[in-house]
C-alpha cells in the first residue's frame, strides 16, 4: 500500500516538474508583445476566383476560391488593392494548370503554401516585394 502511494506521488511529481510545460513558458507565448505585432494587421480582400479545372475525364470543374491578404500599415494595404489584378493572374496560373484531382487531394494547408510559393516566386522574378505579411484562405469550394 505504501508503495502504490509512493509510486503514485513520484509519477505526479515527475508529471508536474518534468513533463507537463511550466506555466511561465506558456504565458511567455501569449505575452503582450507578441499581440502588439499583429494589433495594426488591416486585412485586405482579394475578389472571389473562380477557376476552371479539367478532371481525369477532360470535363470541367470548377474552383472558387476566396483569399485575404493581412498588411501591416495602411500603406501596405493600399499597394495590396493596387496591385490585386497581378495577384489574382498568378493565382489563376498557379492553379488552371493542375488537374482536379491534384488539387482536391491538397489539404488547405498545402494549397495556401502552394500559392504562397507562387506569388513569392513570380514576385521575386518582377522585382517587387510583396506587401503582404500573410495570406488568408477564406473561402475555398469545389465542384
Amino acid at each position: 500500500m505504501v508503495f502504490i502511494i509512493l509510486a503514485g506521488g513520484g509519477s505526479a511529481w515527475l508529471y508536474v516538474n518534468y513533463i507537463r510545460p511550466p506555466k511561465a513558458a506558456a504565458l511567455k507565448n501569449s505575452s503582450p508583445e507578441k499581440k502588439k505585432q499583429h494589433d495594426n494587421d488591416i486585412f485586405v480582400p482579394l475578389k472571389e476566383s473562380v477557376i476552371t479545372l479539367s478532371d481525369a475525364e477532360g470535363a470541367d470543374r470548377y474552383m472558387l476560391l476566396a483569399l485575404t491578404m493581412v498588411a501591416e500599415d495602411e500603406e501596405a494595404a493600399k499597394k495590396i488593392q493596387a496591385d490585386e489584378p497581378l495577384y489574382q493572374s498568378i493565382i489563376l496560373t498557379a492553379l488552371a494548370d493542375m488537374k482536379y484531382e491534384q488539387i482536391r487531394a491538397l489539404k488547405v494547408g498545402e494549397i495556401k503554401s502552394l500559392l504562397s510559393a507562387a506569388l513569392s516566386r513570380e514576385l521575386k522574378k518582377r522585382a517587387t516585394p510583396g506587401p503582404y505579411s500573410d495570406m488568408l484562405i477564406g473561402k475555398l469550394v469545389f465542384q
